[in-house]
C-alpha cells in the first residue's frame, strides 16, 4: 500500500525575531490505524504528533511544538483546517492518599476537666 499524506494545516515560525513563511501539515495514516503528523521540512520533521485519530494527534503535536520550541514567539500557530480539534491528554490524575501507619485509630482525646 503506498503511503498518503493529507495536507491538514500550517505553522508559522519567526525564525531569529523575522517572519518566516508558513510551513505545511501532514497527516500520514498508517496501516495500524495511527495518525502521524508532520512537516516534510527536513528541519522540522522531528516535531511529530502521533495519535489514535487525526485530533488526537493534532493535540499531540501541539504539545512536542511547544517542547522542542519553548521560545515564547519563536511560531504562531498551528493552525488547522476545518473539522480538526486538537485533543490534549487528560492530565495524569493525583495520586489516591494513603493514610499515615498509627494515626487515629483506637486513640481517645484527653477530657478536659
Amino acid at each position: 500500500m503506498t503511503q498518503k499524506f493529507e495536507f491538514i494545516g500550517t505553522v508559522q515560525f519567526w525564525p531569529n525575531g523575522a517572519r518566516g513563511n508558513p510551513v505545511a501539515l501532514y497527516m500520514e495514516k498508517l496501516e495500524s490505524g495511527e495518525c502521524r503528523i508532520s512537516a516534510r521540512l527536513p528541519e522540522w520533521r522531528h516535531v511529530v504528533g502521533v495519535g489514535a485519530t487525526v485530533n488526537k494527534a493534532a493535540g499531540n503535536y501541539e504539545l512536542n511544538l511547544k517542547a522542542a520550541v519553548s521560545a515564547d514567539g519563536a511560531y504562531e500557530g498551528p493552525y488547522w483546517n476545518s473539522g480538526i480539534k486538537a485533543e490534549k491528554p487528560a492530565p495524569p490524575k493525583p495520586a489516591a492518599a494513603t493514610p499515615q501507619a498509627g494515626g487515629g485509630e483506637g486513640g481517645s482525646t484527653p477530657a478536659s476537666a
